[in-house]
């Protein structure tokens, strides 16, 4: 019988030890596919490439806020005739009957999409944007390779901007550059971060931004447990909660004169949903904002915006905000809307004295 128990009891440790192994391989797991995002589509493939249809590659090297040399790239159009690619040329089409020359004074625009492979992913936006005559400036926030081990979803990569920005006035020799941000997904919570952090970024647009890691979590479609076991892990890796990780917060800390256009598209597989872009949309400056999105099915074939509800909770109230967004007959009309909003605010911009400087926190 003593036999019995102790061989029912090794069984029980066997399978209460698996079960913990078995549970922390799933934590283990689901963090990691959130603080090393890295894209599918680029494996193997160099962070600069040799050559791009279209634009001109011009590479650089800037000292990022951990010390160690990061890679950057100013994307300008070739400026030949009939060198356009098929992108390019569809955008021209769009903007043909309009004239943006405002954005002549635009000196460049920070392009970031991706935690890795930062450079590559962002080359389809620039490619178009070049097309309008824009300098665009891409880097790499260096998820590869572990360099930085672990995505802070733009929290900490953020503190790069400015000293990319500081190398952008090297290499241009002015201090008064008016510059342009535009992200998305990853990216745009990082150009929301980094706005707050110099002003020299004098406006940001941020498509799919999500609003803090904790609703991603709580969107994953697991457990409470499982969500306090995996935040758990990310503060040990990181040191940082995952309620500190919120573009939202910095949204708030902005600058009230910082114009901010926010796009959300909807796509199937999206970590953020709408009430991510419209949740930020509510925090800032009426006069400063701009919403757009996607028509749907249901929108009547005229309708050029939509009339939103949000409710926004805190507590025992409920706030309700009635908000109109944009629409956009497709995903392509996302780059015209973005020159669009661009040429309005140029010229504010430029009679705002230039902001100093700021040192890198």
């Amino acid at each position: 019988m003593g036999r019995i128990f102790k061989w029912v009891n090794i069984i029980i440790l066997l399978l209460v030890g698996g079960g913990a192994l078995v549970l922390w391989l799933r934590v283990e797991n689901r963090t990691m596919r959130v603080l090393q995002p890295v894209s599918p589509l680029y494996k193997g493939y160099s962070d600069l490439p040799d050559r791009a249809e279209g634009v001109r590659l011009t590479p650089f090297e800037y000292e990022g806020y951990d010390k160690k040399k990061g890679l950057a790239c100013i994307v300008t159009s070739t400026g030949e005739e009939g060198g356009k690619t098929p992108i390019q040329q569809a955008l021209l089409e769009k903007l043909l009957p309009e004239r943006l020359d405002n954005l002549g004074s635009v000196d460049y625009v920070l392009i970031c999409v991706d935690w890795d492979h930062g450079i590559r992913s962002a080359l389809p936006l620039a490619e178009t944007l070049a097309a309008a005559g824009l300098s665009c400036v891409l880097w790499e926030p260096r998820g590869k390779n572990s360099a930085r081990e672990y995505s802070t979803r733009g929290l900490l990569e953020s503190k790069d901007v400015p000293l990319i920005i500081d190398a952008l006035e090297q290499i241009s020799g002015k201090k008064d550059l008016l510059i342009f941000g535009i992200g998305r997904g990853y990216g745009a919570e990082l150009m929301i971060h980094a706005a707050t952090k110099d002003q020299r970024l004098r406006a940001i647009a941020g498509i799919n931004a999500c609003t803090s890691l904790s609703s991603l979590l709580k969107r994953s479609g697991v457990s409470v447990l499982m969500r306090e076991l995996i935040s758990r892990r990310m503060e040990t890796l990181t040191g940082l909660e995952p309620f500190d990780i919120a573009a939202v917060k910095s949204v708030f800390a902005l600058d009230r004169q910082t114009p901010v256009l926010l796009i959300y598209t909807e796509e199937p597989g999206l970590e953020s949903s709408p009430d991510d872009s419209i949740a930020m949309f509510t925090q800032l400056h009426p006069a400063q904002r701009q919403l757009a999105t996607l028509r749907r099915a249901d929108d009547p074939p005229h309708a050029t915006t939509r009339d939103l509800v949000f409710v926004q909770k805190g507590g025992t109230h409920e706030i309700k905000h009635h908000l109109t967004a944009d629409l956009l007959q497709d995903a392509d009309e996302i780059p015209a809307l973005i020159l669009r909003w661009m040429n309005q605010h140029v010229p504010a911009l430029l009679e705002t004295p230039a902001p100093l400087p700021q040192s890198n926190p």
